[in-house]
């Protein structure tokens, strides 16, 4: 392979299109109404090729006619949705010499989108028609997504004529893609770009591990999941670790698309991002679906109805792997699955200990790193016998050390990943420093743990969670109970959490312990604050909630 195709992804995809044309890279969702969907439409490497040169040539004169110069920023404005006409769009702005930018309709706000285009240096914003609204008064030229179908096909003479050559796209140490990170910082995401030679080293490095469980003849195909404004859909990796380089978790999105396509794998998009067990079978029967990639929010559900239906079980026992990253299972699913037999992977800045459950990790290769210590003088002398919090930090001399404006002073770049180390040399997963709520006396509170013990012993009442409670006396609970028609008052039900935490409580030190009622806060579906991955906002919850939160300490320390 050339220096330019091991550099350039477009390049690659041109490769890979005249090499192993044949080879199918998506399976496609035909949806027939409401109805569990049980087709799916194949589309072959040497197909997704046509498409994206279809697409960028069209670009190419549009930003010609522009006078938009060759190597600049171009935004990609996307609705949340799981299309591959999205993946094409971004491939397609690559192909065409420049550089996209994306952006997700989460960023509600015109405004905010405009200063990150502005912080960008882009010269031009292409939206999806259903976010037209966000583009009034754009002080860029625009232009609206058109479906592929409609865009005419170009002949081999036109295509070279307009496109530019591989050698005239950039490569190397030059950006590819411009990212955004999954939170905000002083009301407004960072910027993270990646160069050609950081994607190549996702994509032919780390996302082959996914890959060295069980194997057989058939073609990997895993599942796709979110949308390709998220970077993990473009190579395979973690939004947490690629968008903020830190944590190397499994290939996911619409789709693990640079990984599968370098390796030979395929991507199968479901027809929803809450797809029926029932169309998950289909998957499996139709399309060969034999890694499971999700997150932890959502395999959940299943590892839950699997410990009672052995038709699920086995579907997920004779996968090649089942990976997520996110929000972390429970000790107790971790422990059945591994009881059972499934192949977890997990991965938070490491990767799954082999012959151990999931939640044991340690280090992967190739990274420079070191564990520093938590200081907090209240775990060492409050609490001898308390684990030793170590942070993850990822060392400047790292292939893997993010942008400048990302890392500390130092040069290195601190995660808020913590762990605690075992005497085996494995690592357990403690959550992220914001997880770890300091109380009014500045002693500390796993809130993390409390939120799984709350969902381990009240599975039945509780559907999710969130732990709250900084610079408090003790923490605050706010859950989302399950709808299934129960008669109970909802102090009844509060009463009934507390007794079946009560023994937890009893280990806890009295201001890690929840044993008032008054401050479980029992609130509405679809109302708790959380990240696309599922983690909980602890901040927007106290900010969302702040008076409610004080008249109920008020009430309870009221002396």
């Amino acid at each position: 392979m050339s220096v330019i195709a091991e550099d350039n992804h477009i390049a690659l995809l041109q490769r890979q299109a005249k090499n192993s044309g044949n080879t199918i890279l998506l399976k496609l969702p035909v949806e027939r109404g409401s109805d569990p969907c049980q087709e799916w439409n194949n589309i072959t490497v040497a197909e997704f090729a046509a498409d994206v040169d279809r697409v960028a040539h069209d670009l190419t004169l549009e930003f010609k006619a522009k006078a938009i110069p060759l190597h600049s920023v171009v935004t990609l404005l996307y609705a949340e949705k799981l299309r591959n006409q999205d993946l094409v769009y971004a491939i397609a702005v690559g192909r065409a010499g420049h550089i996209p930018q994306m952006c997700t309709d989460r960023l509600a706000q015109s405004g905010i989108i405009f200063e990150l285009m502005e912080k960008a240096g882009s010269k031009m914003l292409i939206y999806d028609p259903s976010l037209e609204h966000l583009t009034v008064n754009c002080p860029f030229p625009t232009l609206a997504f058109k479906p592929i179908e409609s865009i005419e096909k170009p002949t081999n003479g036109n295509i070279n004529s307009v496109l530019p050559t591989i050698e005239d796209i950039t490569s190397g140490p030059d950006v590819a893609f411009i990212f955004l990170t999954s939170g905000s910082t002083s009301g407004s995401p960072k910027l993270v770009p990646l160069t050609h030679k950081v994607l190549g080293l996702f994509h032919k490095t780390r996302f082959r591990r996914l890959l060295d469980g069980k194997r057989g003849d058939a073609q990997d195909v895993l599942l796709a999941r979110g949308n390709i404004c998220h970077l993990p859909s473009t190579i395979g990796e973690s939004s947490r670790w690629l968008i903020l380089f830190c944590d190397l978790t499994i290939p996911h999105s619409n789709a693990e698309y640079l990984g599968c396509l370098y390796t030979g794998s395929c991507i199968v998009q479901p027809p929803r991002r809450d797809f029926m067990t029932e169309e998950l079978f289909n998957m499996v029967r139709v399309c060969g679906l034999n890694h499971l990639t999700t997150y932890g929010t959502y395999l959940t559900p299943y590892i839950q109805t699997a410990r009672k239906d052995p038709a699920l079980l086995k579907l997920l026992q004779e996968m090649r792997s089942v990976s997520y990253d996110g929000v972390p299972l429970t000790v107790a699913d971790d422990d059945w699955c591994f009881e059972n037999r499934i192949s977890m992977i997990v991965s938070y800045v490491m990767a799954t200990v082999p012959g151990k459950p999931g939640r044991f990790i340690h280090p992967l290769p190739g990274i420079s790193y070191r564990f520093d210590p938590v200081t907090d003088t209240s775990l060492q002398v409050n609490n001898p016998t308390s684990p030793q919090l170590l942070e993850f930090v990822v060392l400047a001399d790292s292939p893997q050390i993010p942008p400048p404006h990302l890392v500390s002073s130092d040069g290195n770049f601190r995660t808020g990943d913590l762990f605690e180390k075992q005497p085996d040399g494995s690592y357990l997963y403690r959550g992220r420093d914001d997880d770890w709520i300091k109380s009014f006396d500045s002693d500390r509170t796993d809130a993390k743990a409390i939120e799984q013990k709350v969902l381990e012993t009240c599975h039945d009442l509780v559907k999710e969670c969130a732990v709250v409670g900084h610079l408090r006396p003790s923490p605050a609970l706010f859950v989302v109970l399950h709808h299934d028609g129960s008669s109970m008052s909802e102090d009844s039900v509060k009463e009934l959490m507390l007794r079946r935490i009560e023994d937890f409580n009893a280990r806890q030190y009295i201001h890690e312990a929840i044993t008032e009622k008054q401050l479980i806060f029992i609130i509405n579906d679809g109302v708790l604050p959380r990240t696309m991955k599922g983690n909980v906002r602890r901040k927007v919850i106290e900010e969302k909630y702040l008076k409610e939160l004080d008249a109920m300490y008020a009430s309870v320390y009221s002396d």
